[in-house]
Parts: C-alpha cells; sequence; structure tokens
C-alpha cells in the first residue's frame, strides 16, 4: 500500500498545477440584455450616462456617455479611491466641453460595498483645445497625470462639428486647424480637473493606448487603424513628455536587427506619422488596442479585420503574424490576436489567435480590445475584453446573428500554460446585448473588485444597461 501512495504522489506532484481561477466558468449563452457571470460573483453600479457631473465652478450638467478608460487613482483618504471614467464620444456641450470628456468618480468602500462618495468632477479639456473620442491610456502615480489617447483623426472640421452635434467651435487653435488640433496623447492633471497639454511629439493618429515604462521615459504607444503602426516615445527627461524622440516599429531582418525607426519630429511630419513611417519601412499590424506588462513581456490585443487589401502601405511591410492569413494580395483575419512583445528582445510573436475553439467551438474567441492582468490564488491570468468589428463568420450565435445583435465576452487566460489555445480561455462574463465591455482594470494591488464599463449597450436593455455605465464585479477572497 505504501509503495502505491508513493507511485500515486510522484506521479501528481509531476502534474502541473491547475489554475484556480476565482469564478466558475459561466456556460454559453446566445444573447443577454444584462450583465451574465457566475451566479455567486455580484456587481454594482457605479457610474451612468446621465448622471449628475459638477464643474470646478459648481456648475452641473447630465455625465457624457461612450464609456471607455477605467483608471483607479488614489483616493483622497486612506481606503478610498477615485475612477478616471473616459468619454469616447465627440458630443457638444457648453458645460462640459465639446468633443469626448473624462469624469473623476470618487468612491468609498463601505459594508463591503463600493459607492459613489461626493460629487463626480468633469475634466476641462477647453485649455487645450477640446479633446476627441477619449478612449485608453495610463495614470503616472510619479507625477500625479494621467496620459489619455484621442482615438480618431477627423479629416476635416466638417467631421469635427458634426452639424452642430459635435465641436461648436472649429476656429483654428494652436496654430494647427481644430480638426488637426485631434488625436493626439493629451496629459491630464485630476486633482486640478484640468487637462495640462496635448502631447504633440507623440504624432498624430488613431491613439488606442499608452504604456509608460518604469524608467520613466519610454512609452509604447498603439494605433487602432488598419493599416496600423506600432510607437514608441522615448523622452529627453524622466515623466516629461513633451520632447522627446518618435520611433516606428519594424521587424528585424538579417541585416536589420535595430528594430526601431527613428521618425522626423517636424510637425508636418507628426501630423501624418503612420504614414511617414510607413514610407520608411515600419512593419504594420491591424488595429492594435490596449496593452499590460507581466514581467518583461507585454501583451498587446490586435483587433484583427476582415478582408484588408494591401494598398497605400508605401514601404510598410506586414508583421510576420500576418502573413498565414496573406492570400491574394488580402489579408483576412476576422478574429484577431493576443500579441507578445518581450521587452528585452524587441520581438513579436502571437500569444494566441481568435477563433473557433477545438473542445469546444461554441467557445469562440474574437477581436479582443481591452486587456489588462492580475494575480490571484498564486497564479496571473490575462483578462481579455472582445469588441467584435461584425456579428457574422461565427462570432456571435445564429440566434443572435437574426436579431443583428453584437454579443461580446470577457475571457480569463492562465498565463502559465504553454502555447494557449481558445480552448485554454475561461469565459467570465457575457455583455448585455450591443454592449462593448471595455476599461477594465483592477485597484493596484488589490485582486478582489474588477471594474469594467459596459458601453453602447442596445437602447432596448433594461435600465441601466441600456445605456453606457461603469460597475465593478466583487470576486471575493
Amino acid at each position: 500500500m505504501k509503495t502505491y501512495l508513493l507511485v500515486a504522489f510522484i506521479f501528481f506532484s509531476s502534474l502541473p498545477l491547475l489554475a484556480q481561477y476565482p469564478f466558475k466558468e459561466i456556460r454559453f449563452r446566445e444573447k443577454t440584455t444584462t450583465p451574465f457571470i457566475d451566479k455567486k460573483l455580484s456587481y454594482t453600479v457605479l457610474f451612468k450616462t446621465g448622471d449628475t457631473v459638477y464643474t470646478d465652478n459648481g456648475k452641473w450638467a447630465l455625465a457624457k456617455g461612450m464609456h471607455d478608460m477605467i483608471l483607479a487613482l488614489p483616493g483622497a483618504t486612506s481606503g478610498n479611491i477615485s475612477l478616471a471614467v473616459s468619454h469616447e464620444c465627440n458630443d457638444s456641450s457648453t458645460l462640459l466641453g465639446d468633443g469626448g470628456g473624462m469624469s473623476i468618480v470618487p468612491l468609498a468602500f463601505k459594508k463591503e460595498k463600493w459607492t459613489v462618495s461626493d460629487s463626480i468632477k468633469n475634466i476641462d479639456f477647453t485649455t487645450v483645445g477640446g479633446t476627441y473620442n477619449n478612449c485608453s491610456g495610463t495614470f503616472i502615480k510619479e507625477k500625479n497625470t494621467i496620459l489619455t489617447a484621442e482615438e480618431g483623426t477627423p479629416s476635416n472640421n466638417k467631421v469635427l462639428h458634426k452639424k452642430g452635434k459635435g465641436y461648436t467651435d472649429t476656429s483654428n487653435f494652436n496654430g494647427l486647424k481644430r480638426f488637426e488640433n485631434t488625436g493626439w496623447m493629451v496629459e491630464v492633471a485630476p486633482s486640478s480637473h484640468k487637462a495640462l497639454s496635448k502631447l504633440y511629439n507623440m504624432g498624430r493618429f488613431v491613439h488606442e493606448s499608452a504604456l509608460v515604462l518604469a524608467d520613466g521615459k519610454t512609452v509604447f504607444l498603439t494605433d487602432d487603424f488598419a493599416p496600423s503602426v506600432f510607437f514608441k516615445f522615448v523622452a529627453k527627461e524622466k515623466y516629461n513628455f513633451e520632447e522627446g524622440q518618435l520611433y516606428a516599429y519594424k521587424e528585424a531582418t538579417a541585416s536589420d536587427t535595430s528594430h526601431w525607426i527613428k521618425l522626423p519630429m517636424q510637425m508636418d511630419s507628426l501630423i501624418d506619422i503612420r504614414n511617414v513611417a510607413l514610407r520608411m519601412g515600419a512593419s504594420f499590424f491591424l488595429r492594435m488596442e490596449w496593452m499590460t506588462i507581466v514581467g518583461t513581456k507585454m501583451y498587446i490585443t490586435a483587433t484583427g479585420y476582415d478582408n484588408f487589401t494591401m494598398e497605400n502601405l508605401y514601404n510598410g511591410k506586414p508583421a510576420s503574424y500576418l502573413l498565414p492569413f496573406l492570400k491574394n494580395n488580402t489579408i483576412d483575419q476576422p478574429y484577431g490576436s493576443v500579441l507578445e512583445f518581450d521587452l528585452i528582445t524587441n520581438n513579436i510573436c502571437v500569444l494566441i489567435n481568435g477563433g473557433a475553439g477545438k473542445k469546444d467551438p461554441k467557445k469562440h474567441f474574437s477581436n479582443p480590445d481591452a486587456i489588462t492582468a492580475v494575480t490571484k490564488n498564486n497564479k496571473t491570468y490575462l483578462v481579455i475584453q472582445e469588441d467584435i468589428i461584425a456579428n457574422t463568420r461565427g462570432r456571435v450565435s445564429t440566434a443572435a446573428l437574426a436579431e443583428n445583435l453584437f454579443v461580446n465576452e470577457i475571457y480569463w487566460l492562465d498565463l502559465s500554460i504553454k502555447n494557449p489555445t481558445v480552448d485554454d480561455l475561461k469565459r467570465f462574463l457575457i455583455a448585455p446585448n450591443g454592449a462593448e465591455t471595455t476599461g477594465g482594470t483592477f485597484i493596484e494591488g488589490d485582486s478582489r473588485f474588477y471594474f469594467l464599463n459596459i458601453q453602447h449597450p442596445d437602447s432596448r436593455n433594461p435600465v441601466p444597461f441600456n445605456q453606457s455605465c461603469t460597475i465593478v464585479i466583487d470576486l471575493k477572497n
């Protein structure tokens, strides 16, 4: 008997440790009008479109919608936090400012529940000429500022004006045509509720996100476009992002292993920097999205694209992960990928491609967008949010397609799994019909609470999931 027990112990101790996910994987559901999660978990709605928001001079207005990024900021007192929630919109608002926006939502944790503890404040972007389609970004705790991305480069003032529903003032600003003053990274001081500056040296393109390295100088920038270029900005001085050098990524070749192309820093180049980078031979991707770092690896979501025709690429070459999808001068990568960027070697490879699972075809991972990482129960996970670009080709169920519904999911992936596939993903949440989920984040050093945004849900869903809102899920301990 003792021999058998010893053999069994050796056998089982040699097996890989299975991840202890903090939830039970939810079953496939074709559609839902509210967030669908493990029944043992709970969520609280914190902030929604139309809530009361105050300006610093005491005036109030109804909150903008299209909630996108969430950053968890230190609170005014110990144990409290504030959420910085960006608004990916171009709305007209006399009180809150035209274009996009950002709200600062103070929270207190009482009786095992997060609640709004004080007035929700508006960030004033008029100091930098307004902002546009605020997307993701990052919090720089060393100087208590936020970098927020403008995800869009409107082609003229007419697009910006939006027949009076967007920017009402389209006069020139800071030596630029007003539409040219959008599509940049913007630095914000949440404590004063004001934008500080547009970071013109980081280039004008469809900014999705920014990630600052621990050196305080290096900033990686993603471009949500097809074709997109992966950028790096290196500041001259630590945490001063107004001056520095911008680079474009180029995959290494036998004759050139430098990886980074030094870009011209004149304004006429910075305004059209993606095309400049492609002319200089940058690698191109298909819609690069959010980033998160685990150790020496950075994980980048790439949405993908249905039938991208390789035209007007100048000297740009497709990144190698796209080559298996290239046929007859067209790249058909409808489900996207999660990429792994090695911060030491600067090489990029695929962590996981989207598509249907082989073991469970109902598990269909499509068009990853927002991403974060968390360590819980001594395991590190990626938490990946979908934003499907179409509801065809298996991206939603037959029943959902029949009603022309968009249904997105959130998945967790145990990073200790070697060569993961779609079957290794664990389905954590199904979003309300029509909604993208985005902004998913945790409080630094706390893996219990997962904050996320429900963006642009179907207006037929029940309140409050008929419009954009911010919620928090309690994962327990």
